[in-house]
């Protein structure tokens, strides 16, 4: 996976090394150009040399023939220097120099200084404090090679060069800290868009206002697909509320038939076929009411709603044989926020697909906790932790022997979205399978 703000980071800093370098090797080039280049060349020179001088004390003054001074010395035919420090001078290549606008004596009140002269016979005179002694050195004639130069300005800057590459460093660092947080802060609203999208009814809602234009091509991209899926699931609703509209008339028509048939084993299979055929058409009603409604909201008790739905279901729960109980813990006192008629009917579904699961002479438990959850527990085969994600999908049977639609949990779990509930596949203690619902407290 890759990491918008690493690839950023990565980037911002690389550009920031190539400008830090572009940026010094324009401060060497314009010095190169401006300067005389027989300035240059005895500028360096005149370092070198001054490198290359040693304490005197009482000795005499001393130039050590360092590997700079021998390569400068070499390339240089017409190179000549002095050194002095007022009690003595070394000199090389005398012959060659001229005469010196200052006086190399240094025995009387004298400043540090530079003198540069260019053209043709360019030579420089530095006067300086070097370990405790005021030394000169004049010098001319000197060709360092421009690998010398070069070293030699790089040295000469590198203290400049450091201050000037925290300060980069630090301006760098916050644009990339600033450029990171913006882009995250706008992705990160986008996001919080996405998420406050309804899976329902998923139009085009990705902001676009304070989008960056280079994220415009994908929100509008966004937008126009998540208003084509709005789209093509409205005309999926509108043809399943159809269909299922114009089947229970022809239904209701065919059971009055059915039930006055003679022949009772033909007229019980196709009454058994008739009444899973209206199952499946009530609970798609139900799906696409559930789906083009907007739900009124209120407070009730689930304790309440939980003995209503018991007390009305009670009767056929036990002429199949199956024990019903209802427990409550906790308070009783809480509130949720709540549709009456699809709670009812959330209700009403687990416990009908509890009956449908539960084993002979078994018993269904609906048990009421603190005000706000229910649970509705069977001992039945119980489901597969595998399996549990497929169960709530619509038209999926657990057993291939069930004369359910396999759309009971597919509603309830529709129930639940629409409530910002939860519902959540538990085990049974014992064997079975326990449905949890969640709802929101006033």
């Amino acid at each position: 996976m890759t990491s918008l703000s690493r690839a950023l980071t990565i980037r911002l800093t690389l550009l920031g090394t190539v400008l830090f370098v572009a940026f010094i090797a324009a401060v060497l080039a314009f010095t190169f150009i401006t300067e005389d280049p027989g300035v240059l060349r005895n500028d360096v020179t005149s370092q070198i040399i001054r490198q290359s001088v040693r304490p005197s004390g009482s000795a005499a003054l001393q130039v050590e023939k360092t590997p700079g001074l021998i390569k400068i010395e070499q390339a240089s035919p017409l190179l000549w220097y002095l050194v002095s420090d007022g009690r003595s001078v070394v000199e090389y290549a005398p012959e060659l120099r001229p005469g010196l606008p200052i006086d190399i004596r240094l025995d009387g009140p004298t400043i540090a200084a530079q003198m540069r002269v260019g053209g043709d016979n360019a030579l420089s005179v530095d006067v300086a404090e070097q370990d405790g002694s005021r030394i000169l050195v004049a010098t001319g004639g000197g060709r360092p090679g421009w690998d010398v130069i070069l070293g030699y300005f790089l040295r000469a800057i590198a203290g400049s060069a450091a201050a000037i590459s925290v300060v980069f460093g630090i301006m760098i660092a916050a644009a990339i800290a600033m450029s990171v947080s913006y882009i995250t802060s706008r992705l990160r609203s986008a996001a919080e868009a996405a998420a406050r999208i309804d899976p329902r009814a998923p139009r085009g809602l990705l902001p676009t206002e304070e989008t960056p234009v280079e994220l415009m091509p994908l929100t509008t991209a966004l937008n126009s697909a998540l208003d084509q899926i709005a789209g093509n699931m409205e005309v999926q609703r509108r043809f399943m509320n159809n269909v299922a509209h114009e089947l229970r008339t022809p239904l209701a028509v065919m059971r009055t038939k059915v039930d006055s048939l003679s022949d009772e084993a033909a007229r019980l299979a196709l009454t058994t076929d008739v009444s899973r055929l209206t199952t499946i058409v009530s609970s798609m009603l139900q799906l696409a009411r559930l789906h083009n409604t907007e739900l009124p909201f209120e407070p009730l008790r689930l304790n309440a709603l939980a003995r209503d739905v018991l007390a009305d279901l009670a009767p056929l729960v036990l002429s199949n044989g199956i024990g019903i109980a209802l427990e409550e813990e906790g308070t009783s006192d809480v509130l949720i926020v709540a549709n009456e008629a699809t709670t009812r009917a959330a209700i009403a579904n687990l416990i009908d697909n509890a009956l449908r699961h539960a084993q002979v002479r078994s018993s269904i438990l609906v048990k009421v906790i603190d005000g706000n959850v229910l649970e509705v527990s069977d001992d039945g085969i119980g489901i597969a932790a595998a399996k549990r994600a497929q169960v709530t999908e619509p038209f999926n049977r657990m057993s291939p022997h069930s004369t359910g639609a396999g759309l009971g949990l597919t509603i309830v779990r529709d129930i639940m979205a629409a409530h910002g509930g939860t519902l959540d596949l538990l085990d049974t203690e014992g064997g079975g399978t326990t449905i949890r619902l969640t709802f929101r407290t006033v």
